[in-house]
């Protein structure tokens, strides 16, 4: 009414047959505020009263000549300009979140920019790698892999009739997967001797071989019923050295297998850690080159937390990292757990011991090739007792156990400090 009021009389609003100011105001108000609110779903993260602030001024200003009659192209130049403004401020603030967290809030979500072009496992390894004898084990390797790829996507998970050298029910899986690995072993005129966590036993294959190869076929047991990510761990040695008695700094290679949505696979070269997804065809394609591991992180997987019960350090590094806004990624699958840490660029795997918790972890099969792929990448370990790289523990048995921290150098530090008070 007090709008009308301001029209001569000729112009006073008589019904829905005039044209007025005020319909065109009310769309332009109704069309931004329902622009906006998409934005506001499609970016949560953008302050609402920012946006209102915002519609609300270019409300003011589009009413402050009542008379004036704004045409529709002001309209809608005026509510684009309200939602490139909300929408800048949402990222702003998205902006200073991700500084505060270092990534995308609290998800790590990937940086990885699609290439034109991605080299082939025998481009790369026609640079990066020098000794041929070598190239042809990891293609031999990575064969058994795609294999494995093979059988995890058409068998069931089931229990099979045998159980390993340790009394645990196997698999059907398991036994495959390290059949594969074993009839490889068997033939290839690269190996020497082999051993693997299922038997762990010595078996010489081939006298004039040149490699001794460790294997866990299928690490994650325990949860590759529910469909989740496992993978197999080889490490490499070469016979001058044989396995008893050496480190796992002697290892010439190491290689893990990562069985997800995709497979993938992280390999130790002569200059870094590269990773390589199966593609089409089953060809390997370089997904990520020399990768690296920050110094700091704000990812942690803290397994064997009942050890936290008798530990008190190891419960209150559990409690720092929550304190602390560390985000939680654990699935009680050490090949998921440790290879985010390449993907990520950072995160830290822990796992010590106690008297009623004691460490679980292969050395051979295990912490050694990982330790290898981690350090190699600017990480760092500790063998969980004396605090030491697990990569300078001597191999006194095949099955020789260990406690283990890897990943970022600063949290690696931290748990020698908090948990073995080194």
């Amino acid at each position: 009414k007090h709008f009308g009021s301001q029209l001569p009389k000729n112009r006073r609003l008589t019904g829905s047959k005039q044209p007025s100011a005020m319909p065109q105001m009310s769309k332009f108000l109704l069309a931004s505020a329902a622009v906006s609110g998409t934005w506001a779903f499609l970016a949560p993260s953008a302050p609402r009263t920012t946006t209102s602030a915002q519609l609300r001024g270019a409300a003011g200003a589009s009413g402050s000549a009542p008379g004036s009659g704004l045409g529709s192209g002001a309209v809608v130049a005026l509510g684009a300009a309200a939602v490139a403004s909300a929408r800048r401020a949402g990222k702003a603030q998205r902006r200073a979140e991700d500084d505060a967290y270092g990534a995308s809030h609290t998800s790590f979500y990937t940086d990885a920019v699609a290439k034109d072009k991605y080299d082939t496992l025998e481009e790369v390894l026609a640079e990066k790698l020098k000794d041929a004898k070598l190239k042809g084990m990891v293609n031999e390797l990575l064969d058994a892999c795609v294999k494995i790829t093979e059988a995890l996507r058409v068998n069931l998970v089931t229990v099979n009739d045998a159980s390993n050298a340790f009394g645990d029910r196997q698999l059907t899986v398991d036994v495959i997967a390290d059949n594969l690995l074993w009839d490889l072993a068997k033939t290839s005129k690269n190996v020497y001797e082999a051993s693997s966590e299922e038997e762990p036993e010595i078996v010489k294959t081939n006298e004039d071989g040149q490699y001794v190869l460790c294997w866990d076929p299928l690490d994650g047991s325990s949860i590759v019923d529910n469909n989740w990510a496992v993978g197999t761990i080889i490490g490499v040695w070469d016979k001058s050295t044989g396995l008893i008695g050496a480190t796992g700094r002697d290892q010439v290679m190491s290689i893990v297998t990562l069985y997800g949505p995709r497979t993938t696979v992280f390999i130790t070269l002569d200059d870094g850690v590269y990773e390589f997804t199966l593609g089409d065809g089953n060809e390997w394609i370089c997904s990520r080159d020399k990768i690296s591991i920050k110094t700091e992180c704000k990812i942690f997987a803290p397994a064997n937390m009942r050890a936290a019960q008798e530990v008190e350090g190891y419960n209150n590094l559990i409690n720092h990292y929550m304190t602390n806004k560390f985000t939680l990624r654990y699935t009680g699958g050490l090949v998921p757990d440790v290879c985010q840490q390449f993907t990520k660029g950072q995160g830290v795997f822990t796992n010590p011991t106690s008297k009623a918790s004691p460490a679980k972890l292969r050395l051979a099969f295990e912490a050694a090739p990982f330790g290898r792929l981690v350090e190699m990448a600017g990480g760092k370990t500790s063998d969980g007792v004396s605090g030491n790289s697990v990569l300078d523990m001597k191999i006194t048995a095949v099955d020789q156990r260990t406690a283990l921290a890897i990943g970022s150098a600063q949290e690696v530090e931290r748990f020698n400090q908090m948990v073995l008070q080194k």
